[in-house]
């Protein structure tokens, strides 16, 4: 054996051990302090979120909510300077790593850096998203309330989760994937589902859909109480369904379809003036 060649591969050994010893110290060291300065900044930047009221604003604008929806228990300010947090010491971790003479692992760190905004954009973007269809779906249901449609929780929540569908296809396109053929996909498919719906309305939900119509118009004539009379049945109205109306006579509750009232001749008794009522108590 040849103690020369051993000889010179420890020598070798050692003086590698010894170069990378000062890297390796102020690595650390760097490290060190870039985790007590990300911890004051987080401490800062969440005592300032705070006093600007972001937590409350954020609850009163659905943010919270949609953030428990992630599964995020975080509060905003919290949430916020978590992220800078992370942001500080991802940047020291590179430094580190690069006085390490660490390059590949540099270079992956520096990548995560790099893709982080879009990680962020797109969590934004899904937030308001979020945001805007729950609005969305509040109004379509209120303003379906409001017409008399039967369905108007259920018919509010599917405006909701189509909405947030779109805006879960736009968050993804926001982190850069190819989102074309999914956009395909769920055209066609909202498509087919459009065409059902309208194959159905023509063809056998046609006299169902008018009756919905028509009680639109029959709540805005008739209120609950009033007496009236269509052909041979009189009566007072008791209420407006989606599709017919309940009309309570001496005998029972009669159910007259929406679409009868709305076409038949109906008489409603005079109301006599309240001078004349008065007069008569």
């Amino acid at each position: 054996m040849d103690l020369k060649v051993v000889m010179d591969a420890l020598r070798r050994i050692v003086t590698d051990i010894l170069s990378f010893v000062p890297g390796l110290v102020n690595g650390l060291l760097v490290l060190l302090v870039g985790y007590l300065v990300a911890r004051c900044v987080r401490w800062l930047v969440s005592v300032v979120l705070r006093r600007l009221g972001i937590d409350a604003l954020a609850d009163r604008s659905g943010v919270v909510g949609g953030l428990r929806g992630l599964g995020i228990g975080l509060s905003p300010s919290r949430l916020i300077a978590q992220t800078v947090f992370g942001l500080l010491m991802l940047s020291f971790a590179i430094t580190a790593t690069q006085l390490m003479r660490l390059g590949t692992v540099a270079g992956l760190l520096e990548r995560l850096l790099n893709f982080l905004p879009s990680v962020i954009a797109a969590l934004i973007v899904f937030l308001l998203g979020s945001m805007v269809a729950r609005l969305a779906g509040t109004w379509v249901s209120l303003l379906a309330a409001g017409g008399g449609v039967g369905y108007a929780r259920q018919l509010g929540r599917l405006v909701q989760y189509i909405v947030s569908l779109f805006v879960a296809i736009l968050a993804l396109g926001v982190l850069g994937i190819q989102i074309g053929l999914l956009v395909t996909a769920i055209t066609i498919g909202l498509a087919a589902f459009g065409l059902g719906i309208g194959l159905a309305l023509g063809l056998g939900a046609r006299t169902i859909v008018y009756h919905i119509l028509a009680g639109y118009y029959v709540r805005q004539r008739y209120r609950p109480g009033q007496a009236i009379r269509v052909g041979q049945l009189s009566g007072e109205v008791s209420g407006t369904g989606s599709v017919n109306t309940v009309i309570t006579t001496g005998e029972g509750a009669t159910i007259v379809p929406n679409g009868v009232l709305l076409e038949s001749t109906v008489q409603t008794p005079r109301t006599p003036p309240p001078e004349a009522g008065a007069a008569r108590e």
